[in-house]
């Protein structure tokens, strides 16, 4: 840069600093950092619980847990109902008898 330039531009830039609301020294404050050691401790906590329930004790099911299969005695397939008519949605007074 022309070193004849740089007070124009300091004295432009400053003469503007007032109109510029986001120069006002309250908003180049620095947010306060994030702590850092709370993802670490979420991500040690999800690796803990997986590996907690990997090596929980694996029950292997063993056949005489499981219920019978195809030991119950044949019957009839709705044997316990009533075979109702097939004009059971009609009123009684609608039926129609045929001979």
């Amino acid at each position: 840069m022309n070193d004849d330039l740089k007070p124009l531009f300091d004295h432009l830039r400053e003469s503007e600093r007032p109109a510029a609301s986001a120069w006002h020294p309250r908003f180049l404050r620095v947010p306060a950092a994030e702590p850092r050691w709370a993802p670490r401790i979420a991500f040690a906590a999800v690796l803990a619980c997986g590996a907690a329930f990997w090596l929980l004790p694996q029950q292997k099911p063993r056949l005489a847990d499981f219920p019978p299969l195809l030991d119950s005695e044949p019957r009839e397939l709705f044997a316990s109902l009533d075979a109702p008519s097939t004009d059971f949605l009609l009123p009684t007074h609608l039926t129609i008898q045929l001979p």
